[in-house]
């Protein structure tokens, strides 16, 4: 600092503070844009799920009634668990992707219309990348009043395993797990889209930030270049000039500097030190030689 001049270290006292102050909003903007982007994405994702558990609820519901008529008139346990089985097959929903399964309590697959080859199959074992015992789980929400599990499974659209939430419920008449389900990579497609919005807006709002405080930044250093060198830069090289002109025996100069700040009070003081001087020197004239 000591080494710079006036200009230089009003420019930085100025152009200092003015980045600080952008930066800093620019870090509280970005920290509220994606304090509230995260609460959006988290309402997003709430919402869809409810929306999505109320549906399966829905469904399964519809399910019991289709086939409650069959339990309540039919008398034969064999006939009655082929018209069940035959009721459940029909049950489709969602452009015929939505479709009702049921296991009994072993995992034994009583009914599967989306893949009738796993009928009679024991899938209690079945898991998915993750560990989910699927089915077991799913025996487990049915028997403790009805519930929901949220596993990976294969989605041939997409050619890879997604997010799938199903609902089981509980039959005891036939002692069945039934349950439905669908997937759920819509939310997290919803989640992303939304997360690319406030990425988008935050970068947005910093460009903007950015380019705002680099025009301020050009504005002040502009202003302060012409003030600093009209009201100080100039009127201090002036008074170094007289004052240089003093030291060499000079003494007929105008101090033209006319102000009522420091450098006004600096001026006024090299003025009486002029008149000072021409004052001893008119006295070293008259003054008598031996």
């Amino acid at each position: 600092m000591k080494n710079l001049k006036i200009k230089q270290k009003i420019l930085m006292l100025t152009a200092i503070p003015l980045i600080l102050t952008v930066v800093a909003i620019m870090a509280v903007s970005t920290y509220q844009m994606r304090a509230l982007g995260t609460q959006e994405i988290e309402q997003i994702r709430n919402t869809m799920m409810a929306s999505k558990q109320e549906s399966l609820r829905n469904y399964m519901e519809i399910t019991a009634s289709a086939i409650r008529p069959i339990l309540e008139t039919e008398t034969d346990a064999y006939q009655a668990t082929e018209r069940v089985k035959t009721a459940l097959r029909s049950i489709s929903y969602g452009d015929a992707d939505g479709y009702v399964f049921a296991f009994d309590y072993d995992g034994l697959t009583q009914v599967h219309s989306a893949k009738p080859e796993l009928e009679g199959k024991n899938l209690i074992n079945l898991v998915d990348v993750n560990g989910i015992r699927i089915i077991e789980d799913l025996i487990k929400a049915a028997r403790n009043g009805g519930g929901y599990v949220s596993y990976l499974w294969d989605k041939p659209s997409k050619g890879r395993e997604v997010p799938k939430l199903s609902y089981a419920v509980d039959l005891k008449e036939f002692n069945w797990m039934l349950g439905t389900g669908f997937y759920i990579d819509d939310i997290d497609d919803a989640i992303a889209l939304k997360q690319k919005e406030v990425d988008e807006k935050i970068q947005t709002t910093m460009v903007l930030s950015l380019s705002v405080g680099v025009v301020l930044l050009v504005l002040v250093i502009i202003i302060n270049l012409w003030f600093s060198n009209r009201a100080l830069v100039q009127p201090i090289r002036e008074l170094s000039e007289n004052a240089r002109q003093m030291s060499l025996g000079k003494l007929d100069m105008d101090i033209t500097v006319n102000s009522k700040d420091e450098i006004g009070e600096l001026a006024d003081a090299i003025g009486r030190m002029q008149k000072s001087l021409k004052v001893i020197f008119k006295k070293l004239k008259q003054a008598p030689r031996n």
